[in-house]
């Protein structure tokens, strides 16, 4: 992961991947923004939950294809997390493998998808069935790119910072406190707020970048790192919340089925960054649990949920019903 200014872009790029031919996998939004700024053949695509299948990866297989790029090409996701995961996944399965690294440019992108290497699609509009586990030769973090989110978009990435900082048990309360008290006008226009984002977005990708260097393939210690997400990937296959506000809702979840002592602390700085704690009335409760037993990490029969007994201490627990959800 490296931390650079927008101005500094395209000569990072020129130094890590000079003499190759680039070929960018964008976002068709992050284009009419940011295209310029990347000056190589592209491919684009509409990202979206609907579109992050199967048939989108083939047809990015195929215009490689048509565009006769070999083994030697190198491809680069530009975008939110939905564009960084695809790219990743063709990367992983073009000719059996080629290079690639990323550019994310929302919040989400930068502290979580874009980090640790796994990149997939959905199936039958469950999450991630189908993917694979390899790193990028780098990624570039420009907190710059926030300033062209929503607020909505802005503030949906804070769940997964919320997540990392639960685990760690550091920096949960002062950054909720920072977010409350700043949104992403305030942040940008003054200097030291600027510093205080770029500190938790480093903190954030610090907490994942330690786990997955001990368990890269997530035999071990990395099932930590799905907190929250058991119960996120069910809600976003029952509604239309966006996978940060699922994921918010799923923090809360994992505590009520950890420790519900903590349940308030944690839904209090959700609500005050404007992030939902509580499942929509209209999903039944046996679609949620219907879903969930169609979670890819389930094994045996069973479960495997990540549950936070407090701010710094999760643990694994496999449970086969009474899911409080």
């Amino acid at each position: 992961m490296i931390m650079i200014k927008i101005t500094e872009i395209q000569e990072e790029l020129q130094r890590r991947i000079d003499q190759k031919r680039v070929i960018v996998i964008i976002d068709l939004k992050v284009e009419r923004l940011y295209g310029q700024l990347f000056p190589f053949e592209k491919i684009t695509i509409e990202a979206s939950e609907q579109n992050k299948t199967l048939e989108t990866a083939e047809s990015i297989v195929g215009q490689l294809m048509t565009m006769k790029a070999d083994r030697d090409v190198f491809l680069l996701g530009v975008g939110g997390g939905i564009t960084t995961d695809i790219c990743g996944f063709v990367a992983a399965i073009y000719k059996r493998g080629v290079d690639f690294g990323f550019v994310p440019t929302t919040l989400l992108a930068m502290i979580d998808a874009a980090i640790g290497g796994k990149n997939g699609v959905n199936v039958q509009h469950f999450k991630n069935m189908v993917g694979t586990i390899r790193q990028p030769e780098f990624t570039l973090i420009c907190p710059e790119f926030l300033q062209t989110l929503s607020h909505s978009e802005f503030y949906e990435g804070l769940s997964e910072m919320f997540k990392a900082f639960i685990i760690s048990g550091e920096n949960f309360d002062e950054c909720g406190r920072f977010f409350a008290e700043n949104d992403e006008k305030t942040i940008f226009a003054l200097p030291e707020n600027l510093v205080k984002l770029e500190f938790y977005i480093q903190e954030a990708i610090k907490v994942k970048q330690l786990i997955v260097a001990e368990d890269e393939f997530e035999t071990d210690k990395r099932r930590i790192l799905n907190l929250g997400h058991t119960f996120a990937h069910a809600i976003e296959h029952c509604s239309t919340l966006s996978h940060g506000q699922a994921v918010a809702i799923g923090l809360v979840c994992a505590a009520r089925n950890g420790n519900p002592a903590v349940v308030e602390r944690i839904s209090r700085a959700l609500s005050a960054c404007g992030l939902p704690t509580e499942i929509p009335a209209d999903i039944p409760r046996q679609q949620m649990l219907e879903a969930i037993a169609q979670d890819k990490k389930n094994s045996d029969g069973a479960c495997n949920i990540i549950v936070i007994n407090d701010i710094g201490d999760v643990a694994i627990r496999k449970l086969k019903a009474g899911i409080l959800v």
